[in-house]
């Protein structure tokens, strides 16, 4: 009986150390190391380049890599190791691999090549898929390549070769495919011509293309992010007033619960209130309302880094008007959410 009773009880603090720890892995050690470790267990290799500045490397580490499904599958088919880009054996090893931006995830076999790529930050859906095509040795760029020379004319090859250019960066060279594309099937038989034409548009960065193509496009699935585009085009624009209809639009149609908008949203009211907090005539009226901005900000950031600018924002704001109380407990809050710089100058600078 106390054999039963020492077993459940192992297994249920097993569990428990399961629970507690879901969250993807990172393996100690060198380079060649853990380069060395993949081959021997062959397993794929997972390179996480970071620097201490970058927000979305934050973001990574506190929605994705503590993502369940992404965890679970990381844990038990790769490697898993994180570098910082700008310390030790990371200086080299980014130029090696040609890293410039952050995050960069670059995924190799146990010889060092490169399978593939992740440049910037993918939900932990769109991420945990990748990461699994990337295994697999799915959509990568060598065998995106390789179907292409088997079948040139390929819609779906196409397709997903100017979709991978254009993550980096080559938009010119991916346009060339995307119209090939546009070309191949016009009349969408295949369902890539739509989204080869929305990128298109994208790359204009202008909103009359973008409105076109929801017009031409009125029942896609894609609109979602033809909205989310003409709202960030329009701010860019400093058409404020036309992106806040935009986010109207798609809150109408879509919720207030869509993560993808919200995320877009939440940044948006960022740039507002940033917009805001560089005026050289700003007064006690724009403060009042960039700390209302904030506020409304804090709604769409919970559990993200970007909440941690709206405590700042809040911060600097109720400072200038005077509430020192009240700017240390938001600054307070914002260095919880994410520890930089910038949050730690204001404070001292609230107590002094």
């Amino acid at each position: 009986m106390k054999n039963k009773i020492l077993i459940i009880a192992l297994l249920l603090t097993a569990f428990a150390f399961r629970a507690y720890s879901n969250e993807i892995e990172f393996t100690k050690g060198t380079y060649a190391e853990v380069l060395a470790k993949a081959k021997a267990e062959n397993k794929v290799l997972m390179i996480d380049f970071f620097t201490d500045w970058c927000k979305w490397c934050v973001e990574l580490d506190k929605k994705v890599y503590t993502n369940s499904e992404v965890a679970d599958f990381a844990n038990a088919k790769q490697i898993n190791w994180k570098i910082d880009a700008e310390k030790g054996e990371g200086i080299d090893l980014a130029k090696k691999f040609n890293v410039s931006g952050y995050p960069t995830i670059v995924f190799v076999n146990g010889d060092g090549n490169e399978i593939d790529r992740i440049i910037g930050y993918f939900p932990a859906k769109d991420f945990l898929q990748t990461m699994k095509d990337y295994n697999e040795g799915k959509n990568t760029l060598p065998s995106i390549k390789s179907a292409l020379e088997k079948s040139p004319d390929d819609v779906e090859a196409n397709f997903k070769m100017g979709k991978k250019i254009s993550d980096y960066g080559e938009m010119e060279k991916a346009k060339s495919y995307l119209d090939k594309v546009v070309k191949l099937d016009p009349d969408n038989k295949a369902g890539y011509t739509d989204d080869a034409e929305l990128m298109i548009v994208q790359m204009s960065n202008k909103t009359e293309n973008i409105e076109a193509f929801i017009k031409k496009y009125p029942e896609s699935d894609l609109l979602k992010q033809a909205y989310i585009s003409l709202a960030e085009i329009s701010f860019s624009e400093g058409k404020t007033d036309k992106a806040d209809g935009y986010y109207k639009i798609l809150f109408d149609k879509y919720g207030k619960n869509d993560e993808e908008i919200t995320f877009g949203y939440a940044q948006f009211l960022i740039s507002k209130i940033y917009a805001i907090s560089k005026k050289n005539d700003a007064n006690q009226s724009d403060y009042k309302k960039a700390i209302e901005l904030a506020n409304e900000c804090l709604n769409y950031t919970k559990g993200s880094t970007s909440e941690g600018s709206c405590y700042y924002y809040l911060a600097d704001f109720y400072f200038r008007l005077g509430d020192k109380a009240i700017a240390n407990e938001y600054i307070e809050k914002a260095i919880l959410v994410h520890d930089k710089k910038a949050y730690r100058e204001l404070q001292e600078k609230i107590n002094k």
